[in-house]
């Protein structure tokens, strides 16, 4: 866009904006609003996009994600319409990042690509390069950890040839902590641990505190990968110490939400919280149902190791009611994309690309990446489609939940390869079982299952699910330090009956899991089967 072309009216309006990009947002979205009311007048699509475009990244970082999608989303036809193909590209991956954080993985994917694509036609180095970063991410998130860090590495060669670009330091942090955080996934101590040293070296002498957040989060995780638990406390120290309400979230969020993880898994539950609660205050601002939702999982988590039922089961409820506004959100996406391609010029070969690489992440969103079992995404849309079939047509369904005994125990003494073999195992045995008529399984996390039944009476589920146990006993699995017996064992709940009215696979899940909690108080390899009726 050629400023100078324009009165010297517009060129102030455009000076204020760009002044007061990321330090005063209420004059700058005053500034691009009189722009946009002067561009329609004009019709003048460079001054509408641009007007657009600056207000959708002001409440980007403002982590105001409804605002912000409206305004870059209205960005990018008028830049098109004036060939804009830089902030085309960059509305693109920006659209793909908020659409990942809401939790649709194939929008992200879209805007990603497209926005590759624009880079390459247009000779767009400069900005390709982070969309590069950006896909990385989401292939972590997808625990593709390989093909992110293809991606990544992309991003990385640029800035080591670029070390004058703005922001140099803060974008070589991110390509780190990226490349990081798939090292840490993949166990490839080596490589994690260069990369500690790069950030400490290459990063921390040069960022202000907020900025070196994630890197304490970083830090802490690879100290305790490795057994240093006093390095580990120094970090994790340092963390609470500069957790800030000022954090931009949606660029910190993967990386507080694996430290958050490993909190967890250590039990230093008061650390946990201290993080959890300015990273869920900072998360509910953005109004992302899918961030709050993945939030809450680390929650349930918790109230099921302490064994704190009641707030187990509240904060379940809560999961489901994000997860219905999920889905409620995802159609107004998916609409809001029919719209916005309808302006889109002819990109045949952008659109294929996209096709190809779509169907990959389909299968991939749907399927559990240890075992190759249908996930809780596909979980939920085929238990929503049992439960309807059954209301209308009177007949039985029955939900199970079951989880492998002891499994702590066998994971902390044969290894977590072990702890990945002995899942399998189970996970095998349940797809077996599935190849049967009107039987469903999945993973439902860690070393629970979830298996529906439907159409079959509550006395042919009770021989089925005996018959899985006896299976998994048989197969003489050892388990020496299991508390029940020499070998691997599960135990099941079930919950029966006939839905009706607002009966869902929620209550019927949370009867299976009532029954699973009581097999596991009194003994363990059994299995006890409740009528929904009753709970």
């Amino acid at each position: 866009m050629n400023v100078l072309a324009y009165s010297r009216e517009v060129q102030l309006l455009i000076g204020e904006i760009q002044k007061n990009r990321g330090k005063d947002p209420s004059a700058l979205i005053s500034a691009c609003d009189r722009l946009l009311t002067y561009g329609n007048s004009m019709k003048d699509d460079a001054l509408v996009g641009y007007a657009h475009f600056s207000k959708g990244e002001t409440y980007y970082l403002l982590n105001d994600a409804s605002n912000f999608y409206s305004q870059m989303s209205a960005s990018i036809a008028p830049m098109e319409n004036v060939k804009e193909w830089n902030y085309v590209a960059m509305a693109n991956n920006m659209l793909g990042i908020v659409s990942l954080n809401r939790g649709n993985a194939p929008f992200a994917l879209d805007y990603f690509i497209k926005a590759i694509s624009i880079c390459q036609d247009n000779s767009l180095a400069d900005i390709e390069w982070i969309i590069h970063l950006n896909l990385g991410s989401l292939y972590l998130n997808i625990e593709e950890f390989n093909k992110a860090i293809s991606h990544i590495e992309i991003a990385y060669s640029y800035i080591q040839e670029h070390q004058h670009i703005e922001g140099y330091i803060e974008n070589l942090t991110a390509v780190l902590l990226g490349l990081g955080r798939a090292y840490l996934k993949l166990g490839s101590q080596e490589e994690y641990l260069e990369i500690e040293k790069k950030l400490k070296s290459d990063c921390m002498p040069y960022l202000q505190d907020i900025g070196k957040i994630v890197i304490y989060c970083y830090f802490a995780r690879v100290s305790n990968a490795i057994g240093e638990e006093k390095a580990r406390d120094y970090w994790i120290d340092m963390v609470n110490t500069n957790t800030s309400a000022n954090m931009p979230i949606m660029d910190v969020f993967d990386d507080f939400y694996d430290y958050l993880g490993m909190l967890l898994s250590i039990n230093k539950y008061d650390d946990f919280f201290k993080a959890y609660m300015v990273l869920d205050d900072l998360t509910k601002y953005t109004l992302i149902k899918n961030l709050e939702r993945k939030l809450l999982t680390l929650k349930i988590r918790y109230y099921r190791k302490v064994g704190q039922i009641e707030e187990y089961k509240i904060a379940s409820v809560l999961f489901f009611e994000l997860s219905e506004y999920m889905e409620r959100e995802n159609r107004l996406m998916v609409s809001d994309m029919i719209v916005m391609r309808n302006s889109y010029m002819e990109l045949t070969q952008i659109n294929k690309k996209v096709e190809e690489e779509n169907t990959f992440l389909q299968k991939r969103s749907e399927t559990d990446p240890l075992t190759g079992m249908y996930n809780r995404l596909k979980l939920n849309e085929y238990s929503e489609e049992v439960f309807e079939r059954a209301k209308e047509n009177n007949t039985a369904v029955a939900v199970e939940i079951l989880d492998i005994d002891f499994f702590k125990q066998f994971n902390d003494n044969y290894g977590h390869q072990a702890g990945d073999d002995c899942i399998r195992f189970i996970a095998n045995t349940l797809i077996e079982m599935s190849s049967e008529d009107n039987i469903f399984t999945a993973r439902y996390g860690g070393d629970e299952f979830v298996v529906i039944y439907e159409g079959l009476a509550s006395k042919e589920v009770m021989e089925k699910a005996s018959a899985l146990r006896r299976k998994i006993y048989n197969a003489n699995v050892e388990h020496k330090f299991s508390l029940t017996d020499d070998r691997v064992t599960i135990s099941q709940g079930i919950c029966c009956g006939s839905p009706k009215g607002k009966d869902s696979f929620f209550s019927y899940l949370q009867g299976a899991d009532k029954m699973l909690y009581e097999v596991k108080q009194q003994s363990r390899n059994n299995i006890k089967i409740c009528d929904a009726e009753s709970i």
